[in-house]
C-alpha cells in the first residue's frame, strides 16, 4: 500500500510502498481518507525530540476514514481515529492508505462531516477545549491566547468566546495573521516581537489576566504570568518559544495563581472522544472554524516543509477517496 515514509532523521517523508498493517487485539483496521500534520511529528523527524527517531517509519498521529475491520464499529462506518503511539519509535502512523489504530480511539462521524474537517479538527480542537476546561471558566474572564495565529490558538480564541469570556486577546508574531484572529472573534491582538510584551498584553486585556492558553511557553508565557490576575491560571500545551525561562514565581505566588500543563497525547481516549464530538458539533453548526488546506499524498514533502514554518492553518494530507 502507499504511505508517507520518513527514511532518515532530518528528511521530510516521501510517498513509498509499505507493508499492510497487521490488526492485533484491541486495534481496528481503517481505510484512511485524510490525515493532518502536527508540529510534534515535524520535531520527531527533524531530530528535535527528546528521543531520537528510528527510521524508516510512517508518520501521522490521527486521521479520518472508514472502518475495514473492528470489534465495535461496523465495517464501512466513517470514523475519526488516532494512532497507537507517537510514530518514529516503533509505532507506525496514519499517513498511509490503511492503518491499525486503537479501537478506543474510534469516533463515528455524522454524514455531514467531511473527511478533511473531521481530520483537521482533531488534535487542534481537543487540545484547545481541554486547555480551556482545565482553566474552569465561569464566564466574564479576561483571556489571553498565546500563539493565536496557529491552528490551536485560533481554535482557543473561538472557544473562549463560546464559553463566555468577557474579553479575548490573541497574541502572535504575524501581523497579517493576527487580522484573521480578529475576524475569528478576538477583541484585541498583540504582535509578539523581540521586546518584552508584558505591558502590551495588559493594555490589550484591559487589566490582569484570568486565563492564559499557552502553546508557546518561553518569554511570552512569562510575560503573561507577570500580569496574571488573583487566582488566574495559565494552561500550557506546548513550548515552541523555548523551555529555559525564569518563572516570575513571586508574582504568581502572591496572586495565588496556578500553572497547569496538559497533553492530549496523555489524555484517555474516552475523554478525548467526548471533547472531539463537542468541538465537531460546534464546527458543523458554524460556531467555530478550523482553517485548513488539503494536500495530496504525492506532495507530502512540500507540505511537511511548510508545516515547519507554521503555516497558520491545518495542512491535511488527502490519502484516499471520500474527502
Amino acid at each position: 500500500m502507499r504511505a508517507a515514509v520518513v527514511e532518515a532523521v532530518g528528511s521530510p517523508p516521501a510517498p513509498a510502498d509499505v507493508d499492510e498493517p497487521v490488526r492485533d487485539e484491541g486495534t481496528a483496521l481503517v481505510e484512511v481518507e485524510a490525515a493532518p500534520l502536527n508540529p510534534v511529528e515535524i520535531r520527531v523527524a527533524a531530530g528535535r525530540h527528546a528521543r531520537r527517531a528510528q527510521p524508516p517509519y510512517v508518520p501521522g498521529l490521527e486521521g479520518a476514514g472508514r472502518v475495514v475491520e473492528s470489534s465495535r464499529v461496523p465495517p464501512g462506518r466513517r470514523v475519526r481515529f488516532e494512532g497507537p503511539a507517537l510514530p518514529g519509535f516503533g509505532a507506525q502512523g496514519t499517513l498511509a492508505e490503511r492503518a491499525a489504530v486503537p479501537e478506543e480511539s474510534l469516533v463515528e462521524l455524522p454524514d455531514e462531516a467531511s473527511a478533511d474537517l473531521a481530520a483537521a479538527i482533531g488534535v487542534v480542537g481537543i487540545t484547545a477545549l481541554l486547555a480551556l476546561e482545565r482553566a474552569a471558566p465561569a464566564g466574564g474572564e479576561r483571556v489571553l491566547v498565546l500563539g493565536a495565529t496557529g491552528a490551536v490558538g485560533q481554535m482557543a480564541v473561538q472557544l473562549a468566546k463560546e464559553m463566555g469570556a468577557a474579553r479575548v486577546v490573541g497574541a502572535g508574531r504575524s501581523a497579517e495573521r493576527l487580522e484573521r484572529v480578529r475576524e475569528l472573534g478576538a477583541d484585541e491582538v498583540v504582535e509578539l516581537g523581540d521586546g518584552d510584551p508584558t505591558d502590551a498584553v495588559e493594555r490589550a486585556a484591559g487589566g490582569p489576566l484570568d486565563i492564559v492558553v499557552d502553546p508557546l511557553w518561553g518569554e511570552p508565557a512569562m510575560a503573561a504570568l507577570r500580569v496574571i490576575a488573583t487566582e488566574g491560571r495559565l494552561v500550557n500545551v506546548g513550548q515552541s518559544a523555548g523551555a529555559d525561562v525564569r518563572v516570575p514565581l513571586e508574582n504568581v505566588r502572591n496572586r495565588q495563581g496556578a500553572i497547569h500543563a496538559i497533553s492530549s497525547g496523555w489524555t484517555p481516549f474516552e475523554r478525548k472522544a467526548d471533547v472531539y464530538r463537542r468541538v465537531l458539533e460546534l464546527a458543523l453548526d458554524g460556531r467555530v472554524e478550523v482553517e485548513r488546506e488539503v494536500v495530496p499524498l504525492d506532495e507530502v514533502a512540500g507540505a511537511w516543509e511548510r508545516q515547519e514554518e507554521s503555516p497558520g492553518r491545518k495542512l491535511v494530507i488527502s490519502i484516499g477517496g471520500g474527502g
